[in-house]
C-alpha cells in the first residue's frame, strides 16, 4: 500500500506532465487566449502553475528554489510574460522542484501545524488543499485547450 506522501508525489508528478504536455500542445499565439475579459489567460495560468510550484512550499517551511522571487506577487510578476520556450522550461524545475520538497518530508514535518490562507492545518492537508488548487488550474488549462481545438497529449 502506498503512504500519503506517495500518493501525493505521484499526484504532482502526474500534474507536471499534463500541465507541460498542455503547454507544449499550445501555440505561442495561444499563449494569449483567454476566454472572456478579467480571466486568466492561457500564459497566465501556466505562470500561475509555476509560482504555486515555487511558493506554495513556503507555508510548509522550504525556501523557493534559487531565482524565485519571494511572495505571489513578485513570483508572478517574474514568470508572467516568459515566452513558451521559458515557460516549458520554468514548468519543469517549478514541478521539480515542488515533488523534491512533498518527497523529502518526513512524517514529522508533514504533521505540523502550517497555514493556507490563514486556515491552520497540518502540512499533509495542506499541501493536499494545494494541489487541489493546481488541479483546478489544469482544469482550466483543459477548457481552452478544447475552445482552441488544443488536443491534451493524452487523449490522443
Amino acid at each position: 500500500m502506498q503512504s500519503w506522501k506517495d500518493v501525493q508525489v505521484a499526484d504532482i508528478e502526474t500534474m507536471k506532465d499534463k500541465f507541460i504536455g498542455l503547454a507544449e500542445a499550445f501555440t505561442e499565439s495561444q499563449y494569449d487566449y483567454r476566454s472572456m475579459e478579467g480571466v486568466r489567460s492561457v500564459r497566465d495560468v501556466l505562470a500561475l502553475a509555476v509560482v504555486e510550484a515555487h511558493i506554495f512550499p513556503t507555508a510548509w517551511g522550504s525556501a523557493p528554489p534559487a531565482g524565485a522571487a519571494t511572495g505571489f506577487g513578485p513570483e508572478n510578476q517574474r514568470v508572467g510574460s516568459f515566452a513558451k520556450t521559458a515557460m516549458i522550461r520554468e514548468l519543469n524545475t517549478a514541478f521539480d522542484h515542488l515533488i523534491g520538497v512533498v518527497r523529502g518530508m518526513d512524517e514529522a514535518k508533514r504533521n505540523e501545524s502550517s497555514s493556507y490562507f490563514g486556515r491552520q492545518m497540518p502540512v499533509h492537508a495542506n499541501i493536499a488543499t494545494a494541489m487541489a488548487d493546481l488541479h483546478e488550474h489544469l482544469g482550466q488549462l483543459i477548457s481552452y485547450a478544447r475552445a482552441n481545438s488544443v488536443v491534451p497529449p493524452w487523449s490522443r
